[in-house]
């Protein structure tokens, strides 16, 4: 069997897998729902009112009137679209917008229709044939699929976050005529840990061929001054270091953002980035509302905002120790996992959770390794201290009840035993 037939067996075993696993969390009733009406604190989803766990509006700034009447400004003056391809003609809301980011990144910054379609921009861009690409294994799905983009370069995959064997690969790799491309996200999406910063920054000084992607998504706007995220909080002034961030999640708009090293570079991304010719515009009123969120950004009450968020994060680690929760990392962000010994308890403890009137994620393959089910959960400005609490004791309750029930002996053997 040649390359290409193995290939081609391989990604199909991959999609029945993710078939069989999305088929079954729908199923089961924790995926593929649809939500009636919510104000962030909680989520109508079946005629029920759940508080709301799963949610990436980390800063809760969707319904600021900063941002609606940047919405409908933008609606009044554009209409619900500006139908070009930005390579002919741009609203130019994008202007506005990307200075104002320039201001908070603290570096030139490209807006792109989406994140994802941010990397599909870049990393064809800047990875050239000679170079090397280092992918940890957890980076978001996003990056994944990027780096296919890039055919005929070397890739290899990092187990996660493991900075004494990346120094080992870079050390191997010092006669490589290229540079060495080390992918990875800021804050990972599904363990809610971050990127080993100081060790990296290290590691880029050791190690002169050694070039960071980050993808900040998770990260911008509740860290960061301005909002800029923790990997612009290390790395702003390197010229190493390119970072994607996302203006939908805490940001509460719409599309990506590039952070980039110099203008020249920008420059050429624009010119040469298949997305940014050929995928459509973000629209109007989400960038109207972006323009919104960026000038809260930058405005003095911002970082009294982001110290709330703390301060709930804060309530979230004491509530969940309290209650003997396990998590997956020790680290304070605003994504938990709880892990859970598979799929079926996974699925029973998140239908469990909304039966107590609790809405929280599942995270199974295809979003992380086979062995690695949980729940995930998410914390926002939206949840009031009560609600923490609550959470966590349910959570602490439900993942015992699911055990107990999943593990014990069927009738028919305790029967049998007697």
């Amino acid at each position: 069997m040649g390359r290409t037939e193995r290939f081609r067996f391989s990604h199909s075993r991959k999609i029945d897998s993710a078939d069989r696993y999305v088929s079954a969390a729908a199923d089961a009733g924790v995926i593929m729902q649809s939500a009636q009406s919510g104000n962030g604190r909680s989520v109508n989803v079946n005629g029920e009112h759940l508080l709301n766990f799963g949610s990436c509006s980390y800063m809760a700034l969707e319904r600021r009137p900063e941002l609606r009447d940047g919405a409908r400004a933008a609606l009044e003056e554009y209409g619900t679209q500006f139908s070009f391809s930005r390579a002919y003609l741009q609203c130019a809301l994008y202007l506005e917008l990307e200075a104002l980011l320039e201001q908070i990144a603290g570096r030139p910054v490209m807006v792109t229709p989406s994140t994802t379609l941010g990397h599909m921009a870049a990393l064809p861009i800047l990875v050239r044939d000679d170079d090397f690409m280092i992918i940890d294994q957890f980076a978001h799905a996003s990056l994944q699929s990027a780096v296919q983009l890039v055919p005929g370069v070397p890739l290899t995959i990092l187990r996660h976050s493991r900075m004494d064997q990346l120094d080992e690969q870079l050390t191997k790799l010092r006669d490589h005529p290229g540079l060495i491309w080390y992918i990875a996200d800021g804050l990972y999406s599904m363990l809610g840990d971050f990127a080993p910063f100081d060790e990296l920054a290290q590691l880029l000084d050791r190690h002169p061929k050694l070039r960071l992607y980050i993808d900040d998504a998770h990260s911008t706007s509740w860290l960061g001054r301005h909002g800029r995220g923790i990997a612009l909080e290390h790395f702003a002034d390197d010229e190493r270091v390119v970072v994607a961030l996302s203006l939908n999640k805490a940001f509460a708009a719409a599309g990506g953002a590039l952070a980039l090293p110099n203008r020249e570079l920008l420059e050429r991304m624009r010119r040469c980035g298949g997305p940014m010719l050929f995928s459509g515009p973000i629209q109007p009123p989400m960038l109207g509302a972006a323009l919104g969120s960026a000038r809260l950004h930058l405005s003095e009450q911002f970082p009294s905002l982001q110290a709330e968020l703390r301060e709930r994060l804060q309530v979230s680690e004491r509530a969940l120790s309290r209650n003997g929760v396990q998590l997956v990392t020790s680290t304070v962000s605003t994504i938990f996992q709880a892990q859970c010994d598979s799929p079926r308890i996974t699925f029973a403890a998140a239908a469990e959770l909304q039966a107590r009137g609790f809405y929280c994620c599942i995270c199974t393959f295809p979003a992380v390794p086979m062995n690695r089910p949980g729940l995930r959960f998410t914390v926002s400005r939206h949840n009031q201290p009560d609600d923490i609490e609550a959470f966590a004791a349910a959570l602490s309750d439900t993942l015992a009840n699911v055990y107990r029930r999943e593990l014990a002996p069927a009738p028919q053997l305790l029967e049998a035993g007697k």
